[in-house]
């Protein structure tokens, strides 16, 4: 029986249709990694020239010996010497991200938010599409934010115009956000939707 139920549970997300699309975006950062490196340590070449050029003079006694030797103990320094040094390598990440759309349809731009706001299951794709059609963060979570603007939304699909006055509505992209028959609350709304980079238009008896 548990089965199932978590097989029709599955099977009612899975059939939710979202707006939004998946897409591929990649990106490329600078990584930083250590290595080890021969030389590059002045001090050690001089050291081991020094003591190699003291080494042959005393071997040979002669100044022929001595530069031998300086030149032998150099290399052998150069070459023991090393040193860690920080070095960078791009590397590119992709993933699949989902890009919300707007819910076009009313009813079921309705429906959902009824349905999230007494606690179904809907899918996450289909969570980000309604947020971001009313307004919110999309981030796939449906908390308070997200409730209260759905609320609002919903109160609003209630007109309260009285026989003989204009309704006034709200609309971006197509969908009705607001209707109501307070032209300055509407205008307010938008106000506000344009400081957030949303363009609105608003119309009167909207049919």
């Amino acid at each position: 029986m548990k089965i199932l139920a978590t097989a029709a549970a599955f099977a009612l997300i899975t059939s939710q249709a979202f707006a939004g699309s998946y897409e591929v975006r990649c990106e490329t950062t600078s990584v930083p990694y250590q290595k080890t490196v021969k030389g590059g340590e002045p001090e050690k070449v001089i050291g081991g020239a020094l003591i190699g050029g003291v080494i042959g003079k005393v071997v040979t006694d002669d100044n022929a010996g001595a530069a031998v030797g300086a030149i032998i103990g150099g290399a052998v320094a150069h070459e023991n010497s090393a040193t860690t040094v920080t070095r960078y390598k791009d590397v590119e990440t992709c993933k699949n991200v989902f890009i919300p759309e707007r819910v076009a349809d009313a009813e079921t731009l309705e429906q959902v938010l009824l349905d999230l706001n007494d606690g179904q299951s809907v899918s996450k794709e289909m969570i980000m599409d309604v947020q971001y059609t009313i307004g919110v963060a999309y981030d796939g979570k449906w908390g308070p934010m997200s409730r209260r603007a759905a609320e609002q939304y919903l109160a609003n699909l209630e007109p309260d115009a009285q026989p003989g006055e204009p309704l006034y509505s709200l609309v971006v992209n197509d969908v009705v956000i607001v209707s109501s028959a307070d032209a300055s609350a509407i205008d307010e709304i938008k106000k506000a939707l344009f400081e957030a980079g949303v363009d609105s238009q608003i119309f009167v008896d909207l049919q």
